[in-house]
């Protein structure tokens, strides 16, 4: 209310009724001096230019409680897009985050059959290789859709396959990921042991690798040969 009052008050009508020393009353009220002799008409554009800062900085709050008052709904994401897939994601040097999930129909035929499922962890020397140069497996249960995977040291470039296992003929291939390449790093990385207690360098041990060598050890227990 008071803005309008005030805008009432600055009206150009408003400001003609009154007199030049009115004017510079006003004028002073709002914080805008002038001498006594200056021309009323100046004096006019002046209060005029503050009441339109005036009306802006209404519409300015207006438009702020508007916004304030608009509910929005959180959409909640699918647990499942009823597609086979598997993705990875390279964490750090040294430890990588794979996820997957199943076409539902594939997934229910799965379940009913109890076909046991595993991870085959691929490793590469060069990108365009077809055939892994070493790998290691991973067995899974049905309701698990991600895993913490430790990489030996060493190793250049991984893909994770998802992978039907089968007693009567070769294993079934569900799903493969892309490949990573794996960034080189200190030798103390190549050659590290999951579990052991070992000395790295403290520009290595200011970076975390130490406790998290330790800590996927002490989660998922694996470890290499």
């Amino acid at each position: 209310m008071k803005n309008s009052d005030e805008l009432k008050k600055l009206s150009r009508n408003y400001l003609e009724t009154l007199t030049s020393s009115g004017l510079i009353d006003l004028a002073e009220e709002y914080g805008i001096d002038f001498p006594d002799d200056l021309n009323r008409r100046f004096i006019i554009s002046e209060l005029l230019e503050v009441a339109k800062e005036i009306e802006a900085s209404q519409n300015f709050e207006e438009t702020i409680q508007v916004v304030e008052e608009v509910q929005f709904e959180q959409a909640e994401l699918p647990t499942s897009y009823n597609e086979t897939y598997i993705d990875v994601v390279l964490r750090n040097p040294v430890s990588l985050f794979v996820f997957w999930d199943f076409n539902e129909g594939q997934f229910r035929t799965l379940v009913e059959s109890k076909t046991p499922l595993h991870l085959q962890i691929c490793f590469f020397d060069e990108e365009e290789d077809q055939t892994p140069s070493d790998s290691f497996e991973i067995q899974l249960d049905y309701e698990t859709r991600e895993q913490y995977i430790l990489i030996p040291g060493g190793k250049k470039i991984i893909r994770v396959d998802l992978i039907q296992e089968s007693n009567n003929a070769l294993d079934s291939v569900l799903a493969v990921s892309s490949k990573i390449k794996i960034p080189s790093g200190s030798e103390e990385l190549i050659n590290f042991i999951p579990g052991a207690n070992y000395k790295i360098k403290p520009i290595l041990e200011i970076s975390g690798i130490k406790t998290i060598l330790k800590n996927h050890y002490n989660n998922y227990r694996q470890s290499f040969n």
